[in-house]
């Protein structure tokens, strides 16, 4: 299969190749029908005399086999007074209920909404969709000396993973042109974001001090010591770079034309918003939410395309932020179409969503046990009081299973619950088989980024 303190992508991205293997959690205990038969009443002792003769006790019948839905149930209980907290669902290929518990009642799915904005996104943009950052001048460019008498300027359409290793391979591809030196500044253009800040003179001022090998800090060294060992940067054993004077960073007045040189682009969308999902990244969610009309959109798209009912669903977000809505029965319609428009595209659910057990993030110390690590494929979601699970589970007798867990209560003993759930129907359904074996998770955001000389760099302003 091919593939809550906020920090920087590229923080993140140095943090994600550095991660060493984590220690398995130990499996949860699976209630068991002998755990909720009451106890057989004790009899009179044999021999006893004394007294007058005790009334013989009806010996009443044991009680069958307990149901799935029984053994869930009586679990529930005796984690809380009341079953309504939680909505569970889960649900067969051929469309047939396995478990099911309020599943027609509303509950928040916190980051699980994050697959509804993913699945728009892919729709509007398409699974190959690369976000492009352009890399222009102003003045004039002397190739001879690869001296450029000018400004850079830098736009682009609002990249949610452009970071500090994209810069890396935009310094590269301009020295491979022959550029050596700018005589000029750093003009910050729209739709340019870097991780994930906005600020165009903060912006600059970063690209300065990382594009100019001259000008780095030690976190700098740390993020290019970090991604040195990622397939885009092999060919790159140094940084090599350009120099910039007196380098100043300012925002693009349009007032002066400009000429192009490179264009950046992202990595596929897909993959983008494999890590999103991996990681539950609130704030690019909203920035690929926002391509598609906001949360609004995001229902309109779940409403027309996918299949719901307006009632069933209410977003405030498109990452899960604040006061969502939505039922378990939903949710599963939304994992359903979710694999069927993969699948169409020769695609899995893993390249969309993390694989527990397996790929970082927030599944990557869940379902860790030999029984079920590569099982889950799926989508966490968490508040303050709201904990959530939603994806795909295969089984040996009931095969490939949809399910989401909306709770109300206290995410980490809501977590613990939520793994005996998957135990009791995966044991139930005769044992869970794995659905992945490994992953292909890349470590960095800019793995599969393109850089390309613009076909007019050569043309335009230039001295001979």
């Amino acid at each position: 299969m091919k593939y809550p303190i906020r920090m920087t992508l590229a923080v993140w991205s140095a943090c994600c190749l550095l991660t060493a293997p984590l220690v398995a959690q130990q499996r949860p205990r699976v209630i068991s029908n002998d755990d909720l038969r009451p106890a057989p009443a004790m009899h009179a002792a044999r021999g006893q005399v004394s007294g007058p003769a005790a009334p013989v006790e009806e010996v009443q019948p044991l009680p069958g086999p307990l149901t799935l839905p029984d053994m869930v149930t009586a679990r529930l209980l005796s984690f809380s007074r009341s079953v309504q907290s939680h909505g569970i669902y889960f649900e067969a290929l051929d469309g047939s209920p396995v478990l099911s518990l309020n599943d027609g009642m509303m509950y928040n799915p916190a980051s699980v909404t994050k697959v509804m904005t993913s699945l728009a996104a892919l729709e509007a943009l398409g699974v190959n969709y690369r976000y492009p950052t352009r890399v222009g001048y102003t003045g004039t460019m002397d190739w001879n000396t690869g001296t450029l008498m000018g400004d850079l300027v830098i736009s682009g359409e609002y990249d949610p993973s452009f970071a500090t290793e994209s810069l890396f391979l935009i310094g590269e591809r301009l020295r491979e042109m022959g550029v050596r030196n700018i005589q000029g500044n750093i003009r910050i253009g729209a739709g340019v974001l870097l991780n994930m800040r906005s600020q165009p003179v903060v912006i600059g001022r970063e690209i300065l001090s990382t594009l100019d090998r001259t000008r780095w800090t030690p976190k700098t060294e740390a993020v290019w010591n970090a991604v040195r060992g990622v397939k885009a940067f092999s060919h790159l054993p140094t940084y090599q770079g350009i120099t910039i004077s007196p380098g100043n960073a300012i925002v693009d007045d349009y007032t002066t034309p400009r000429y192009p040189l490179i264009e950046y682009r992202s990595s596929p969308l897909l993959k983008i918003l494999k890590s999103i999902n991996a990681y539950s990244n609130n704030e690019m969610t909203h920035v690929v939410g926002a391509r598609v009309g906001g949360p609004a959109g995001v229902r309109q798209y779940l409403i027309e395309k996918v299949g719901l009912a307006p009632q069933e669903v209410y977003l405030q977000t498109t990452s899960g932020l604040g006061q969502n809505a939505v039922t378990p029965r939903a949710t599963v319609k939304v994992m359903r179409y979710a694999v069927n428009w993969l699948e169409k595209r020769k695609l899995s659910l893993g390249e969309l969503l993390p694989i527990a057990g397996i790929d970082t993030g927030t599944l990557h110390r869940r379902f860790t046990s030999p029984d079920l690590v590569g099982t889950v494929i799926g989508k966490t979601g968490t508040l303050s009081s709201t904990s959530a699970l939603a994806g795909i589970l295969y089984t040996q007798k009931r095969g490939l299973l949809f399910f989401a867990i909306l709770e109300r209560g206290s995410p980490h003993s809501l977590r613990t619950l939520q793994e005996e759930i998957i135990s009791m129907v995966a044991a139930d359904s005769g044992g869970a088989l794995p659905l992945a074996l490994g992953s292909e998770m890349s470590p960095s955001l800019c793995e599969d980024a393109v850089v390309t000389e613009s076909a007019a760099a050569r043309t335009a302003s230039t001295a001979r």
